[in-house]
């Protein structure tokens, strides 16, 4: 047994090292002198390996940048997320979180609490279209670029239009930025979880080969055609043939135990497309068709004798039954977030509430973990609030989005909105208040930050002469708090318990309670071990300069049974 207190494990794990260390002890005598002897790791495992049979070639996906984005997901994170208590509703005990901050940095951060713990990821990322692409060009330092294009450092490192660039160099470039988001998202999914990413045809072809590298092509289930109302839909030029959908790549993390819900609904809550009136006859007059056509395509849509049967409400489906291998073209009207806000203008790119809620209907249940990281304007976090609404469920949402600036001449920004998630956490605000049950569910939120605490390493020992570790000294309990148990892998869904150890604050979550003060005495030392965690948290801080009081707290500890930390 150790005779000194752990250290909480700052940031995010090193999952280079964790891979290398899992290979070891796999496979022992593979790795000597820090070189992998590749193929003796073949004749293990039966393998033949790339370069030394003969001839180099073999089938995979590569691109320019790919070393870099390796190099970016084995990178680990720096950061902190900060809570965000003002606009949070009911923090202490809420189960939905919202997080503003680069994905890259979040999802590793959110590595060691969940693990195998979220159920179902849905994404709509960038399309790659020229205009989209708000991601910063630089995989080395995630927290840089997240927070030069938020403005909070200088312009040096700003980031560039994908539209600058051309050829290969474009889509090697949203490739670089997917696949360690994947790679990442692909940890955090259950054994029996799924993930469903919608693109359009600008980047849908290399979508597909590169997550049947992360997830394996026996995890593909289905590519999800999902049509775009053709009234409300692409325009194009005459002399090509009119765009009307895009497509969502359905995976799976294990084909054999991924699970899916069938749904089957007769024909009479089937809702007609098109209804007679001026805003469709002047939509058609739009597309130039003539009066006999309008009428003709009206009666057919609209007719009395269309099919008896329809698998899903306002879905179109070659078979019956939306099962894994035959849900193919669905068709959902969307719903208009500026309704719910009270602004007259639309929010571009949002997906229909409807359709999220038959994937998440159809994989999800209870209190399962639903996972958003290109969250936009909220619609996966709606679509999850209405179905727990409609069945009971108590499903807990997370949604991550950089906060992209709106542009100052829309009517959004003059009504008071700054930024994409201002709109997406009001909205989630405005669905919590009125549907039934969302209110207690709470809404936790927090903003991507710099680490609270110096991390000891060869590069920066000179910041660990003084034996102190807080960054800033006048940091908010909360922000410590929040950090420190996402560090001891603590999912943020967990209720905050606040409590006092002789007049120092600590909170306590799950089996985990973190003492705030920074004098640390004897009485305070026996008083947080009253509260009997499985883990006891110090401030390292607390104990500067004082290695007796530390040592006597560590073995106080010991004999409580408790496992001392400090940071």
């Amino acid at each position: 047994m150790s005779d000194e207190p752990e250290k909480v494990e700052i940031g995010s794990p090193d999952l280079a090292a964790e891979n290398f260390a899992a290979l070891e002890e796999r496979f022992p005598g593979v790795v000597a002198d820090g070189v992998l002897d590749a193929a003796r790791l073949g004749e293990l495992t039966g393998t033949e390996v790339a370069g030394l049979k003969e001839g180099a070639e073999r089938y995979g996906l590569m691109w320019a940048g790919k070393n870099e984005a390796v190099r970016s997901l084995l990178t680990p994170s720096r950061a902190a997320l900060v809570p965000d208590l003002e606009r949070s509703v009911d923090f202490d005990t809420a189960e939905n979180v919202f997080i503003e901050g680069d994905n890259l940095e979040v999802l590793k951060l959110l590595q060691k609490a969940y693990n195998d713990q979220v159920k179902l990821i849905y994404i709509d990322p960038p399309y790659n279209t020229g205009n989209d692409f708000v991601y910063n060009d630089d995989f080395s330092d995630g927290l840089r670029g997240y927070l030069d294009f938020t403005g909070q450092v200088d312009e040096e490192g700003a980031m560039r239009s994908a539209n600058a660039e051309t050829g290969g160099r474009k889509h090697s470039r949203w490739l670089s930025m997917m696949y360690p988001r994947l790679v990442l998202a692909r940890n955090l999914l259950t054994q029996d979880g799924a993930i469903f990413v919608s693109i359009d045809f600008n980047e849908v072809a290399s979508l597909r080969l590169l997550m049947d590298e992360v997830f394996g092509e026996t995890n593909f289930q289905r590519e999800i055609i999902w049509r775009i109302g053709w009234l409300s839909g692409y325009k194009t030029q005459a002399n090509n043939f009119i765009r009307n959908h895009d497509t969502m790549l359905f995976y799976s993390r294990d084909p054999d135990q991924v699970g899916f819900i069938k749904k089957y609904i007769e024909n009479e809550h089937f809702k007609p497309l098109l209804k007679k009136d001026s805003t469709v006859t002047a939509k058609l007059d739009e597309l130039g068709l003539d009066k006999a056509a309008q009428a003709e395509l009206l009666n057919f849509i609209n007719h009395e004798n269309r099919p008896d049967r329809y698998p899903i409400e306002d879905t179109w489906n070659s078979n019956e039954y939306d099962d894994l291998n035959s849900i193919a073209i669905v068709s959902f009207s969307g719903e208009k977030v500026s309704k719910l806000l009270g602004v007259n203008e639309e929010y571009k790119g949002q997906k229909s509430v409807k359709m999220l809620r038959r994937i998440i209907e159809a994989t999800t249940s209870d209190d399962d973990v639903v996972l958003d990281f290109f969250a936009g304007s909220g619609s996966t976090a709606h679509a999850v609030l209405d179905q727990n609404s409609a069945d009971g469920g108590r499903r807990r949402c997370i949604s991550v989005n950089i906060p992209e600036p709106l542009d100052d001449t829309s009517e959004a920004f003059q009504a008071g909105y700054q930024s994409v998630n201002d709109i997406a956490i009001s909205r989630i605000a405005k669905v919590m208040a009125g549907v039934v049950g969302a209110k207690e569910q709470g809404l936790r939120i927090f903003s991507l930050e710099e680490s609270n605490f110096r991390i000891a390493d060869d590069e920066n020992l000179e910041l660990d002469l003084s034996g102190l570790t807080l960054i800033r000294g006048n940091a908010e309990g909360p922000d410590l708090a929040a950090e420190i148990l996402l560090s001891e892998g603590v999912r943020l869904d967990k209720p905050w318990e606040w409590l006092e150890a002789a007049g120092v604050d600590v909170v306590r979550c799950h089996d985990v309670a973190i003492v705030l003060g920074l004098d640390l005495t004897e009485e305070v030392v026996e008083a947080a071990l009253e509260l009997k965690p499985r883990v006891l948290v110090f401030l390292e801080d607390g104990f500067a300069n004082n290695d007796s009081s530390k040592a006597n707290a560590f073995y106080a500890c010991q004999q409580a049974g408790i496992a001392m930390k400090t940071v």
